[in-house]
């Protein structure tokens, strides 16, 4: 079980390697075909995909396994990447975005569920910040090859780049998890264990403080890359390192706050995540300087409160469900979908009745305000 975990851990550090390199241009590539404040609106279609997706997944998994479903969204995945790379009108483009959107969703949600089948409920914080930790570096060292390695390169070549790393992604899978033996899973209807979902106070309250996780980082990834270089003028070099540093307190901080959640629960820590999310990100608002730094450390501040928030949240949830609920680990991903419909949606309002791009700060700080009194409502006796 522990040499299976390890083997997790490292296909979660080369899959969040190929996209943590595509993440962060999607939106600016995407913006090449089609105006830049109708991006979201791509975003939400790509949600509402994965939505549906999410729906059916627990079907495939009694079907054909976790394991071999995995295979088969890597693959179709890293042709899809690179078929983006290579689309030359704003049709093929979509299509092939919203295909990769979707699949890397369900890629994280099968690797859920292998790490819920390899791991024991006492060490869910511990076991959680590590697969969490060996993520997040794949992303903080995919920012720094952007700004320095990657420089002066095109962004085909970064995509073809990424597709590679799945393929070697999809090689380590094939070898090492193939053989992963499922567990009985519940065979429930779906409008049944979505009810159920709901009805459990503890997993509706999560599912809540998630999506407000996951609102955070739809208008993160597709409006501050915008906002940096379009209205700052930021180049994609220092772009990439200010994202680095940025992203920085997913590495430090995964890993203790998990040991911590097992001791001291996740309450207290998820108030102090949101507390700090919402001040820094207000603070946005009043910076209009073209200075790295500057940003870069207000940026890793809003970082330190979502990994907070993070790595509390996939631990009080996987506490909560047993390894052949997989239907819930299918609800409880489809926040950040869901967040990708709803962030577009109301970022488009937002832009009709603001005087300028930077609101979108302020009110994103204010917003997670609500989950700071949503933490504080957690009991022990949830059930």
């Amino acid at each position: 079980m522990e040499n299976k975990r390890k083997t997790i851990y490292l296909a979660g550090f080369i899959f969040s390697l190929s996209l943590a390199l595509i993440s962060y241009i999607n939106s600016s590539f995407i913006a090449s075909f089609i105006d830049e404040k109708l991006v979201g609106t791509i975003y939400a279609i790509g949600s509402i995909v994965t939505i549906l997706s999410l729906l059916v997944m627990p079907k495939v998994f009694r079907k054909i396994g976790v394991s071999r479903f995995l295979l088969w969204a890597i693959g179709i995945d890293a042709l899809s990447i690179l078929l983006f790379a290579f689309s030359t009108n704003a049709l093929s483009a979509i299509v092939m975005f919203v295909l990769i959107f979707t699949l890397d969703i369900l890629i994280y949600s099968s690797l859920d569920e292998l790490l819920k089948i390899s791991s024991r409920e006492s060490t869910t914080g511990k076991t959680r910040g590590s697969y969490l930790g060996f993520s997040n570096l794949a992303w903080i060292i995919a920012q720094l090859a952007l700004g320095t390695i990657w420089g002066g390169f095109t962004i085909k070549t970064i995509y073809l780049t990424s597709c590679v790393i799945m393929l070697i992604f999809f090689i380590i899978s094939y070898l090492k998890l193939k053989d992963t033996s499922d567990p009985k899973y519940d065979r429930t209807g779906t409008k049944r264990y979505i009810r159920e979902f709901f009805k459990r106070i503890n997993l509706f309250r999560i599912y809540i403080i998630n999506i407000l996780l996951q609102f955070f980082y739809a208008w993160m990834v597709i409006y501050t890359p915008i906002y940096l270089y379009s209205h700052l003028g930021f180049s994609w070099k220092e772009i990439s390192i200010i994202f680095a540093i940025m992203l920085l307190p997913f590495v430090i901080l995964d890993f203790p706050l998990g040991k911590l959640g097992d001791k001291i629960r996740e309450r207290k820590i998820l108030m102090f995540g949101f507390a700090i999310a919402s001040l820094s990100t207000m603070s946005l608002f009043f910076i209009h300087e073209h200075k790295v730094w500057v940003w870069a450390l207000l940026l890793f501040m809003t970082r330190v409160g979502a990994a907070s928030i993070e790595v509390m949240s996939d631990s009080y949830f996987f506490k909560h469900i047993k390894p052949e609920n997989e239907e819930f680990i299918g609800i409880y991903r489809s926040s950040s979908p869901i967040a990708y419909i709803i962030g577009p949606l109301f970022a488009f309002l937002v832009f009709l009745l603001v005087p300028s791009f930077n609101y979108i700060y302020l009110i994103l700080g204010a917003i997670m305000l609500f989950g700071f009194y949503l933490s504080s409502t957690i009991k022990k006796s949830d059930i």
